[in-house]
């Protein structure tokens, strides 16, 4: 989510140490509690820092044991983790493969109440990393949800294969109960079936159908720019 805030895409330059406006599209590197102390090598991936997943695994258990703190309070917070915007967090729950929780309220006391009922629930051995998170008090934000009823307020979401879309398959109002929004999870997850993707035809398909993400930060990786304009080239020449 780098190329949607500025802000981050040149924290992220600074991580990576490249040139300003070079930023490639994957960046790596563990950092400390604090957010901004080193704990590893940076890079395009964990392969710069790690062999391979043994010696990442046995890597984070020695950085982990020096933050006793942070380990005893990982399921912890005192906020939803929340993505920015509705449309941001649909996409991004389906390049997770993930299902995506929005929230939604006529106002933002009314919102932050009904969040407040999924925090705890979010960071629960049960549910933590298995959702993704939005948020809004925006009728138009729910537009690409189909099956979104009025008034409900905490909606379960099966995102689209391209993330510009999503079916609500689960919705509760606000006044429900957290053993009736558990339920409704736990459910939810079981019947939920991640999308097996390949990439290549993945991508083919996404912009034979003219569908192209447009990030806030101009996309600055060359070899998926030099990828993208290859492609629009060929389709030119075919048309």
């Amino acid at each position: 989510m780098t190329y949607e805030n500025m802000d981050e895409y040149k924290f992220m330059e600074g991580i990576l140490g490249v040139k300003s406006g070079t930023l490639p599209n994957t960046i790596f590197c563990m950092l400390g509690p604090d957010g901004t102390t080193r704990l590893s090598r940076s890079g395009r991936g964990p392969f710069f820092a790690y062999a391979n997943a043994i010696a990442m695994a046995s890597g984070m258990n020695l950085l982990a044991a020096k933050y006793p703190n942070a380990r005893k309070n990982a399921l912890s917070d005192s906020q939803l983790p929340l993505v920015k915007r509705v449309d941001l967090a649909l996409n991004v729950a389906s390049c997770d493969n993930r299902m995506l929780i929005v929230t939604t309220a006529a106002d933002k006391p009314s919102l932050k109440a009904v969040d407040q009922k999924l925090l705890s629930l979010s960071w629960s051995e049960q549910f933590a990393g298995q959702f993704v998170y939005g948020s809004t008090t925006k009728p138009a934000d729910l537009k690409p949800l189909a099956g979104t009823e009025q008034d409900k307020a905490i909606l379960v979401v099966e995102p689209g294969p391209y993330g510009v879309s999503g079916k609500v398959v689960a919705q509760l109002p606000a006044a429900a109960t957290t053993e009736q929004i558990q339920q409704a999870l736990a459910a939810a997850l079981k019947k939920f079936e991640p999308l097996v993707k390949s990439h290549r035809s993945h991508i083919q398909n996404g912009y034979n159908l003219g569908i192209e993400w447009e990030s806030v930060v101009e996309e600055s990786d060359a070899q998926s720019v030099r990828a993208k304009q290859a492609f629009r080239a060929r389709q030119r020449l075919q048309q």
